[in-house]
């Protein structure tokens, strides 16, 4: 009878050390889910062959966090975008809070200057992303124009 009535708490046990490990994963993958600073790598987008499209990419695609196989879904509001990603051109730090990715003033520096560095591309970046498990933020190259802190909303 005793072996009976273990079963149920091995099984309990394993169920809640899967849970903890599935979550501890996913705040590991993306560091900007915790509170603080965090280091995020910057890429540039390749704004000449980065596209957005009419609906997300399918389960599979979304769960890989790419629309194909050299580009990364990001959803920006209401758009659904296919970025094709050049970099990583460095890192910053950059914090997470009320649905806005914030860079303070003295990493805005950094950013100008990878925004000016050459990519490959025939023309510069207009846009620089930060990679945090995935895109979690577009910063317009245009918004680093002053040495004020960035703050623009996060990628969903």
């Amino acid at each position: 009878m005793a072996k009976r009535r273990r079963w149920p708490w091995v099984v309990a046990l394993v169920v809640v050390v899967a849970l903890a490990g599935g979550a501890a994963f996913l705040l590991v993958r993306d560091p900007l889910t915790l509170p603080g600073d965090h280091e995020v790598d910057v890429y540039a987008v390749n704004d000449g062959i980065s596209t957005e499209v009419s609906k997300p990419p399918g389960l599979f695609g979304r769960l890989l966090g790419m629309c194909d196989a050299d580009t990364h879904y990001a959803k920006a509001g209401d758009r659904h975008l296919c970025l094709v990603l050049n970099g990583p051109l460095g890192t910053v730090r950059a914090s997470r809070e009320d649905g806005q990715v914030k860079v303070a003033k003295d990493q805005v520096a950094s950013l100008k200057t990878m925004a000016a560095q050459d990519t490959g591309t025939p023309q510069p970046t207009a846009t620089l992303v930060l990679m945090s498990g995935g895109p979690a933020a577009l910063i317009p190259v245009a918004d680093l124009s002053g040495d004020a802190p960035v703050s623009v909303p996060a990628l969903g």
